[in-house]
């Protein structure tokens, strides 16, 4: 018998994903470009696993102007330490 894959939205506590959005921010040059000031990660970003195993994270930021700035990721390969 087949073991079914778990694939959908993993439970991560937002802190770490904050830190994964600081880490985009250092290393994107649009997100650079877009400043850090203003913007704050909303609690609708998320990580998810796919059936190959891989992981799309998906991050959202909100301005104070309106403005919503979303970034999407797939494709990662998480390493255990």
């Amino acid at each position: 018998m087949s073991r079914r894959r778990r694939t959908g939205r993993v439970r991560i506590a937002f802190e770490v994903l904050e830190k994964l959005a600081a880490q985009y921010m250092r290393e994107d040059a649009l997100a650079q470009a877009m400043g850090s000031e203003g913007w704050t990660l909303t609690r609708h970003s998320a990580l998810h696993r796919c059936k190959n195993g891989t992981y799309t994270l998906c991050l959202i930021w909100h301005s104070g102007t309106g403005l919503t700035f979303t970034s999407t990721t797939r494709g990662l390969r998480l390493e255990v330490a």
